[in-house]
C-alpha cells in the first residue's frame, strides 16, 4: 500500500473513533486529512508536490481530475470537506454528529477512490 494511503486510512480510523466519542469537531478535521493525504500521494505520483493545502487542493483539481481523469465528484468532496474542517477547526459553533458522519463517508470516498485511481496507473 501506497504510504500515503496508509496515512489517509489511518485519519479515517482515526475520524470513527472520535465520532463514537461525540468528538465532532476533531473527526471532520481528521476526516479531512484522510482526503488530504490521498490528495497528496494522488500528486506523488504524477510527480507534483505543493507546499499548501490550497496549492493541494487547486493541482489535485488541475492535474488529477482534469488531466488524468480522476471523477470531477472527488475534487468537489475534497473542496468540500476543507471547507468543513475550516469551520470545524476555527468556529465556536458545534458540530452535528451527522455532520461528522458525512464528513467521513466523504473521506473514505476519495481515499477509496484515489486508492482505486494509483492502482490502475500504469507502472
Amino acid at each position: 500500500m501506497n504510504r500515503g494511503i496508509g496515512r489517509a486510512r489511518r485519519e479515517l480510523a482515526a475520524a470513527r473513533l472520535l465520532i463514537d466519542h461525540t468528538l465532532c469537531e476533531p473527526a471532520v478535521s481528521r476526516a479531512y486529512y484522510a482526503a488530504f493525504y490521498a490528495a497528496e500521494s494522488a500528486l506523488l505520483v504524477i510527480g507534483e508536490t505543493r507546499s499548501k493545502h490550497s496549492g493541494v487542493l487547486s493541482a489535485f483539481g488541475r492535474h488529477v481530475v482534469l488531466v488524468h481523469g480522476l471523477d470531477p465528484e472527488i475534487g468537489r468532496l475534497l473542496r468540500r470537506l476543507f471547507t468543513m474542517r475550516s469551520e470545524a477547526d476555527y468556529s465556536f459553533d458545534a458540530v452535528e454528529p451527522a455532520t461528522a458522519e458525512r464528513a467521513l463517508s466523504d473521506a473514505a470516498r476519495v481515499v477509496d477512490a484515489v486508492e482505486r485511481w494509483i492502482a490502475d496507473r500504469p507502472s
